[in-house]
């Protein structure tokens, strides 16, 4: 499939920035407090499961108007990727993202790219994020993560506040009640793509039925914002098992990709506690044991995992072209696959990538 080395080098980029900033969302906000499990989509893509090389894709938003006004010759295209470890740290709350035995994928992500007409020519993709079908929630399915020392670490327990020590009582009763989790929610517009680093403002929600359902660190109008980069990875390719009917068309592969922010701060926590006044102590609390508010250069994030993007960067009908390889995917006899040829990430800033043949 012979394409425009410019051309797929730019849609590449952008799409894996996209895949990693959604990555960055790094624990669903779909959380319950005793025993959170991830939100699963309902609605549905619209097209039948792919298979093949388009496996990942179950959920992209292929079948919204927007993406058939894609600006020709760009990309239009379908992110999925998986985040398998990892760490975040907002000031002295540190938060592990890891595999386990029952949630082999902790953090899952998908959504749709497109070019938009208006878009300036440096940044086609500035504002080309689609979710899935089922809105924003979709775009994120992940297991909560466990905040090591629970919440009577995270309260500084025993406490000579009143408020504070009626909490920390409660946890010595209900061991149930002990475990902390953390997720992360988005918190505005992602901002400031630059090819492998862009802005992602962010709220993290403390989860615990002791702390209600509005403890968060950060939030819409003061959120953290981090800038992360990609900084390694691997790159394969694979073109679609008809090029004939599906030009233009493949799957590109980022595997062992490794995302890092370590300049960035921290405000305050707030909403946390049975509600009312009462809330300000337990804010001050978790303040005080989480060193918050934390100055840029005391947190940080790292995350690997693998990314999957689905291209087609023709001259017209991308949507439709790349929903047509989805859907030939699911038959029985589509079950050929061109072998995986891999690359640097460097191969991307260089303008060598290409798409295998």
């Amino acid at each position: 499939m012979k394409v425009s080395t410019e051309r797929l080098r730019r849609a590449v980029l952008w799409s894996a920035s996209g895949a990693l900033t959604a990555a960055m969302i790094v624990i669903g906000s779909a959380a319950q407090a005793a025993h959170p499990t991830a939100q699963a989509s309902r609605q549905g893509p619209g097209y039948p499961a792919p298979k093949g090389i388009y496996k990942p894709f179950t959920d992209c938003p292929l079948l919204n108007p927007l993406m058939a006004e894609s600006t020709p010759a760009f990309g239009t295209g379908c992110v999925a990727g998986v985040v398998i470890g990892g760490k975040i740290k907002i000031g002295n709350i540190v938060t592990k993202v890891r595999a386990t035995a029952k949630v082999k994928v902790p953090v899952a992500v998908q959504f749709g790219i497109w070019d938009p007409p208006n878009a300036p020519s440096d940044n086609p993709i500035l504002g080309g994020i689609l979710p899935p079908p089922d809105g924003l929630p979709a775009q994120l399915i992940s297991f909560p993560q466990h905040i090591p020392g629970g919440l009577n670490a995270a309260l500084g327990c025993p406490s000579t506040n009143k408020t504070v020590q009626k909490l920390c009582t409660e946890l010595q009763a209900n061991a149930k009640d002990r475990p902390l989790y953390a997720s992360a929610q988005s918190a505005g517009q992602i901002t400031n793509f630059q090819l492998t680093s862009w802005t992602q403002p962010l709220k993290f929600h403390l989860i615990n039925p002791l702390l209600g359902p509005n403890c968060y660190v950060g939030s819409d109008d003061n959120p953290v914002i981090v800038n992360p980069s990609i900084v390694a990875g691997n790159l394969a390719s694979e073109t679609d098992p008809n090029p004939t009917k599906h030009p233009n068309t493949g799957v590109i592969l980022i595997k062992k990709a490794v995302v890092t922010d370590a300049v960035f701060a921290a405000p305050v926590a707030t909403g946390c506690g049975p509600g009312g006044s009462a809330n300000i102590a337990i804010d001050e609390a978790i303040d005080a044991a989480g060193g918050l508010p934390s100055a840029s250069g005391n947190n940080s994030v790292t995350l690997d995992g693998t990314f999957f993007l689905g291209l087609n960067n023709g001259q017209r009908n991308m949507a439709k072209i790349l929903l047509s390889a989805f859907k030939d995917s699911s038959a029985p006899a589509n079950v050929r696959q061109t072998p995986l040829r891999w690359s640097k990430l460097s191969s991307l800033l260089n303008g060598g990538f290409r798409f295998a043949r």
